[in-house]
């Protein structure tokens, strides 16, 4: 069936109808107006040398095909959906079916030609079909370097929503940005406990196709996916005569909050329940690095020059997991101590900052630094160090963003 709507698809275009339609009248012409007849040895000249043109043309078509695909592979391959290459590879070998198969019937009349050259004359015939061969053979090759092709295939793939009531103008950046915190939330949702390599380099159509079957999630969302991501592509390479699907945008919205909601409760569930299962887990290591303090002799009670490396040295061996990864201190980016996730985007999971200033500038600092990093970090939470009274001050933010703090002692 695809092959059928092919064919009539290339028959339609433009240049093939306006070929026929002057190979048609100029035949009409000279056989019904001129009486045109050639006699048997120009006929028999038609017919080999038709034979041997079109023979040495369609030698011509696998190799042009060949050059296609492979450049097709080599150099679009990481630009392009699997879609649009897969609908280049089938449009080009269909066209190449059609443009043969008319070949090697042109080159069968022309036997029958020879076989029954004592009753019909078709040597006219010959002729005029072997000129629309070597058209169609033109054609087909100048629709391989049609550099609209791609446009036109993801044109075809983004249909409307036709819900043009409730449209809002949305800029392309905005549609972007999120389309791509939506691949970044997909990916993380399957690396959680899997491989990052599975899907690094995929881009997020052949997510969708291959990980559908395994994961709910992604096939109840299936046409939603697809439909984002046709409209996505459609927008880049068509962005001139395209506007930005309300609806669409709106699709996306709702799958970030669906597959964010999704990661927050693989974090809760197997990582950290919350920020008080984060401070509890701190507060072992300093009481730890407390109690060593004290079996320390009294000289060396004071402030030790290096006690953020040994607060960040128990931290390293308190925060123990398969699910993330503890950088610090020259290695972490943000604070002292960092939690990052072992997942695609490596997300940031708690951030620790280690001080040892005056009790009535920690509002000061804590706030600071609540406001410097909300936005990079799930849990944040500052320690701050009193040598005079060898104790700790722990500050955290809740859910509510409500700032409590707990002293060590």
């Amino acid at each position: 069936m695809a092959f059928i709507k092919h064919i009539i698809s290339f028959f339609k275009s433009l240049y093939i109808v306006t070929l026929s339609l002057v190979v048609i009248l100029v035949f009409g012409f000279l056989v019904f107006i001129y009486k045109i007849q050639l006699d048997e040895s120009v006929s028999t000249w038609v017919f080999s040398s038709s034979m041997q043109t079109l023979g040495a043309l369609i030698a011509l078509l696998p190799i042009s095909y060949a050059y296609f695909i492979n450049n097709l592979d080599n150099e679009n391959s990481n630009m392009l959906d699997s879609y649009v290459i897969d609908q280049l590879k089938r449009d080009v070998y269909f066209d190449l079916m059609i443009v043969i198969s008319y070949c090697f019937t042109v080159i069968l009349v022309n036997l029958g030609g020879f076989i029954f050259m004592d009753t019909v004359d078709l040597s006219l015939v010959v002729i005029f079909m072997t000129i629309e061969g070597v058209g169609l053979i033109a054609f087909y090759i100048l629709r391989l370097f049609n550099p609209n092709k791609v446009n036109e295939i993801l044109k075809q793939y983004d249909t409307s929503t036709g819900d043009t009531d409730n449209q809002q103008s949305i800029s392309l950046d905005s549609y972007i940005t999120e389309y791509l915190e939506l691949e970044k939330q997909v990916k993380d949702f399957l690396s959680n406990e899997n491989d990052n390599s599975l899907v690094d380099n995929l881009p997020l159509y052949d997510i969708v196709d291959v990980f559908s079957k395994d994961f709910e999630e992604i096939s109840e969302n299936y046409d939603s996916f697809k439909e984002i991501i046709f409209h996505r592509n459609n927008l880049i390479h068509n962005y001139s005569d395209t506007n930005v699907d309300y609806s669409k945008y709106l699709k996306i919205l709702e799958l970030n909050e669906v597959f964010l909601k999704n990661n927050n409760a693989f974090i809760t569930k197997k990582v950290f329940a919350n920020i008080l299962s984060v401070k509890n887990t701190i507060e072992k290591s300093l009481k730890e690095y407390l109690l060593d303090m004290q079996n320390r002799s009294t000289a060396s009670t004071e402030l030790a020059a290096d006690f953020k490396e040994d607060v960040v040295s128990l931290l390293h061996s308190y925060f123990i997991s398969d699910y993330y990864t503890t950088l610090s201190l020259e290695e972490a980016d943000e604070a002292d101590f960092e939690i990052t996730q072992n997942n695609y985007s490596e997300r940031k999971l708690v951030g620790i900052d280690i001080k040892s200033i005056k009790s009535k500038n920690i509002t000061t600092i804590s706030s600071s630094f609540f406001a410097r990093l909300k936005n990079k970090f799930m849990y944040l939470v500052l320690i701050n160090y009193d040598p005079a009274n060898n104790s700790f001050t722990i500050i955290y933010q809740t859910k509510d963003k409500e700032v409590r703090s707990t002293t060590i002692k």
